[in-house]
């Protein structure tokens, strides 16, 4: 009982002390929102359903970041966490219900394309004018993603491009390879290099264990998007001509890219393990592999793993490799098609209210806070200028006082991640290695028009794993390369053609509709 009374004190007092310093820094609050207008003097309570990951969310509504975000704006949020797994389902029961929280992320595109159609969501198009930072987040094919023309009714939830090659730096320099250069680095020097990796003893231990590269046998993409992109591979459809063209009727694309990698898993320069592999992180952290796919945060944690087995290991970043057509690309994710809504049943007022919230939240300022968290509570600032975290943050967790920036919404600021306190030197290659990233972008050119498709809902799935099926029964050797055409055929007469038509007609009526 001791121990019990002991910890409900020491709750206590944190939650007083955090109290505390969102009281302390009130003062200057009620000037910040002099540049919106209306009544702010009622309390409105905001219900929001939000998906969480690794963690959960906040285990109760008394968090700092929301006793600042109350206080400021005179809101309750009432925030229910609920963890991805069971998120989809989560939503199909409030649909159930008939009662929409105010305020949804909602990652499913069929799922936002539904209830749009079903009148579920506010339009916002008719005042979005008034919130200018909050219309700043996207460019206007951004906020036209997944809404009907003429309409807004879901704010996007930026993607930040960010992975890229990378490339064991040590074995290069053990084998005498130099760095290859943006504009030397070719699909045949890939190759060349991630034979020596296999072939060549990298690690110095005297056994041929390791291996070029490694993918994911159960990804269309492999896990290595780089490497399609190098080929002319849609990153899932691409704009011929004007018609969305899909990455399964690319037979000729195919037949380069797939005759590649049987050659590399029949010299093991490939992983011969690729087949099982559903992650394969583990295998670059255990100095196995010499080019992997990943973002520079990644890259930084597999170093500090490696370098418990060998000192001097290290994964640097590349450019893309250029393919034969001069092509090459690092995947862009699309921007939008994860939504933050709110209901149709929301009146004026409280719409006013979170869209003011809203347009704070992802300005300069608002960033300060609801991804830093509290000054004082969260970090605090140092004599030489620099910031660092309170004992109160490291006990909560790095990371963990921005929930509301990370699964909630975001700006556009190419700042992932990055805190106040994080080491500048990190924070300028973090902040580099995304602009690198965006340099060669890969798009999906069909993201926000294939959930039209009723045959994609219905078949999408089945026919995109008999079609990976195939992808890797040609690598591993089980098929010829040729049979890539008898796929293109099966997944084109089992309802991709009607997939096809579907897709481009959403996206003829979309692009001959004039942009707001």
């Amino acid at each position: 009982m001791k121990k019990t009374l002991f910890t409900m004190l020491a709750a206590g007092l944190v939650l007083g002390l955090a109290a505390g310093y969102v009281r302390k820094g009130a003062s200057s609050q009620t000037s910040d929102l002099a540049g919106y207008s209306g009544d702010m003097s009622e309390n409105i309570r905001i219900d929001m359903v939000i998906a969480s990951w690794k963690g959960g969310g906040w285990p109760d509504n008394h968090h700092p970041v929301i006793q600042y975000i109350n206080r400021k704006f005179n809101v309750d949020l009432q925030i229910q966490w609920v963890p991805n797994a069971n998120y989809a389902e989560k939503l199909n029961v409030i649909a159930a219900s008939g009662k929409m929280p105010d305020v949804i992320r909602i990652d499913s595109p069929n799922l936002f394309l539904k209830w749009a159609n079903q009148g579920v969501f506010l339009d916002l198009e008719p005042v979005l004018a008034q919130y200018p930072t909050l219309k700043r987040i996207a460019n206007p094919e951004e906020w036209a993603i997944l809404n009907p023309s003429g309409r807004i009714y879901g704010i996007p939830i930026h993607a930040t491009p960010q992975n890229t090659v990378y490339v064991r730096a040590d074995w290069l320099n053990r084998l005498g390879i130099p760095l290859p250069g943006p504009d030397e680095f070719t699909i045949e020097r890939f190759y060349e290099i991630a034979k020596a990796f296999a072939t060549q003893d990298p690690d110095g231990n005297g056994v041929q264990d390791t291996t070029g590269f490694s993918v994911l046998g159960n990804s269309i993409h492999m896990g290595m998007p780089e490497l399609l992109a190098a080929f002319g591979i849609a990153n899932g459809w691409k704009d011929i001509g004007g018609e969305l063209v899909p990455t399964q009727v690319q037979s000729e694309e195919w037949k380069s890219f797939l005759s590649f990698m049987r050659t590399a898993y029949e010299e093991g320069v490939l992983d011969r393990d690729f087949v099982t592999n559903t992650n394969f992180n583990e295998k670059h952290a255990q100095g196995k592999v010499g080019f992997a796919d990943m973002h520079y945060q990644l890259s930084r944690q597999t170093n500090q793993q490696l370098q418990s087995i060998a000192p001097n290991a290290r994964f640097v970043e590349l450019s893309p490799p250029i393919g034969r057509n001069g092509m090459r690309g690092n995947t862009t994710p699309t921007s939008g098609m994860i939504k933050v809504v709110l209901s149709k049943d929301v009146n004026d007022k409280k719409r006013d209210r979170i869209l003011k919230m809203f347009d704070w939240w992802v300005s300069a300022e608002g960033e300060q806070i609801v991804k830093n968290g509290i000054e004082g509570y969260h970090y605090r600032k140092l004599a030489d200028g620099s910031y660092e975290m309170t004992e109160a943050l490291k006990a909560e967790g790095e990371g963990r006082q921005s929930l509301l920036w990370n699964w909630v919404l975001r700006s556009n600021a190419n700042t992932f991640n990055i805190y106040r306190w994080s080491d500048p030197v990190w924070a300028i290659q973090m902040e580099q290695s995304i602009v690198n990233a965006g340099k060669y972008p890969y798009a999906n050119a069909g993201d926000a028009y294939l959930h039209s498709s009723a045959t994609f809902a219905d078949k999408g799935k089945p026919l995109a794993d008999k079609f990976q099926k195939t992808l890797v029964e040609i690598i591993s050797g089980k098929k010829p390369v040729d049979s890539i055409d008898d796929a293109v055929a099966e997944w084109k007469n089992g309802g991709g053609q009607r997939i096809i038509e579907e897709v481009n007609a959403a996206y003829k009526a979309r692009t001959s509709a004039p942009l707001e």
